[in-house]
Formats: C-alpha cells, sequence, structure tokens
C-alpha cells in the first residue's frame, strides 16, 4: 500500500513517499520555475523558422529535381546558372528525392557536367587551340600498354594497342598540350607550372565534377567529356564525342 509521510531528512523537499518501509521518491512541494514569456516565444519563433526552412528547402529540391530531369531528356536548360546553384547546395536532397522515386540518381552529375560545360562555353571557345590542354586519365589505354610514368605524366609511344596515340597526335597537331593523367595532383601540379587558358578533362563523373571545380577556382574556362564506361581500368571513352569537344573553335578566333 503506498504511504505518505515526513522524513526530517526530506522535509526541506517535500514529503516522501513509500511502499512498506520501501522508499520510492519524493512529492516535491516546490513550484516549478517557467522560462519567461519572451524566451517561450522565442523558442516558439525559432521553430517555425526550422520548419519554414525545411519546407522552403524541400520545394526548392523538388523545382530543380524537375529542372534535371527535363534537362537530361531535352539537352536544354532553363537559369543554368542558379539551376547548377540549386544541384550544388541540394545535392544531398535531390539525391534522396531520385532514390525514393526509384529514378537513376546519376542523372544528377550527368546534368551537372552539362551545366558546367554549358556555362564555361563561351569563355572556352574564346581560347586558341595553342592555350588550350587535354588531361587524358590513365584508365583509357590499354591493359598492355607499354608507355612509361614521367614527370610530364605517362609518355605514349603510339603503339596503337588504344585510341590514346592517335588522338593525342591529332590533338598535338591542331596545338593542344596532351597529357596522360596519373592522378588528380599530377594536374595541380600541370596547371601551376604550365598555366593553361583552357582545359578539356576526360573521365567519370565525378572527376570530372572535381576537376571542373578545381578549373573553376583557378579561373580557367573547362570542359568535361564524359567516360562511357568508368572503372580503374580499360575504361571505355566516346571517341567521336571527345574529337567534336577539342575541334570546336570561335569562328572569329584564329588559332595558330
Amino acid at each position: 500500500m503506498l504511504t505518505a509521510r515526513w522524513d526530517k531528512k526530506l522535509a526541506p523537499l517535500g514529503r516522501s513517499l513509500t511502499v512498506g518501509n520501501r522508499f520510492i521518491g519524493i512529492r516535491v512541494f516546490k513550484t516549478i520555475v517557467m522560462f519567461p514569456e519572451y524566451i517561450n516565444q522565442l523558442f516558439y519563433l525559432v521553430g517555425e523558422v526550422v520548419v519554414l526552412l525545411v519546407v522552403l528547402i524541400l520545394i526548392m529540391s523538388i523545382i530543380v529535381s524537375m529542372l534535371v530531369l527535363y534537362s537530361f531528356k531535352t539537352g536544354n536548360f532553363f537559369a543554368a546558372r542558379y539551376m547548377l546553384l540549386g544541384i550544388v547546395l541540394l545535392e544531398n536532397v535531390i539525391t534522396a528525392l531520385f532514390w525514393i522515386s526509384r529514378a537513376d540518381d546519376s542523372i544528377i552529375d550527368d546534368v551537372g557536367v552539362r551545366l558546367r560545360n554549358y556555362i564555361n562555353n563561351k569563355e572556352y571557345l574564346k581560347v586558341p587551340y595553342s592555350m588550350r590542354f587535354i588531361f587524358m586519365p590513365q584508365c583509357v589505354r590499354s591493359t598492355q600498354c607499354p608507355a612509361k610514368l614521367t614527370p610530364e605524366g605517362i609518355k605514349c609511344v603510339n603503339c596503337g594497342l588504344c585510341g590514346v596515340g592517335e588522338a593525342k597526335k591529332y590533338a598535338e597537331s591542331l596545338g593542344y598540350r596532351f597529357f596522360i593523367v596519373p592522378g588528380s595532383s599530377f594536374i595541380k601540379r600541370i596547371i601551376k607550372k604550365y598555366q593553361p587558358r583552357a582545359i578539356v578533362g576526360v573521365g567519370c563523373h565525378m572527376e570530372i565534377k572535381e576537376g571542373l571545380d578545381l578549373c573553376h577556382r583557378y579561373g580557367i574556362p573547362a570542359r568535361g567529356v564524359q567516360l562511357l564506361k568508368a572503372g580503374c581500368v580499360a575504361t571505355t571513352l566516346d571517341w567521336e564525342q571527345f574529337y567534336e569537344n577539342i575541334t570546336e573553335k570561335e569562328p572569329s578566333i584564329k588559332n595558330t
């Protein structure tokens, strides 16, 4: 049976509660201290702001997701710079929306690369071939490639086992500097050493994304060409698309 009794030691706090002879707690007589009214209002306002931000982020993410799908299907871009900013800031939420709707989230990276190419295009085309660099990943070359690593990257010997040798020869005939890249740190070193005016980079979605961001920090207009098949070795590239990208130029530019 639950009983209440006074305890001299606990008297300042209130009345002790017991079941039989077993102590189970204290009934506190003191009134609970409440926050001032303005503090309660502040908490309420903060809560409202957080909810509104969450709703706004969700709405913006849905809008950007729809624009991404539209651009992927049509190849057209609406408010390209704002769209790219939305992809960068809301990427995790947009990816979650694609996952929930069972859509392929690689579309986000694909459209992101296209957007960057589109935004960079005007400045890129102003640069003559002789001031453009090409960075080709080593994974495109043949697994039996006899080329060796040098301080200037992997030195192609034009053995004919893959399409890299022919691409290098053609690009250099236009005036490009062509590098077969062993890693991302190599690209940073070459940029600092030679200071190219424009860059064409080949790679998977993630590599191109990081490379275009790097070029943006250096103020270099760049263009990304995506691999058809990603991986560490024996990757594949749409060579026709590659040649189209490197031969494009502004009509008024005279390349030397």
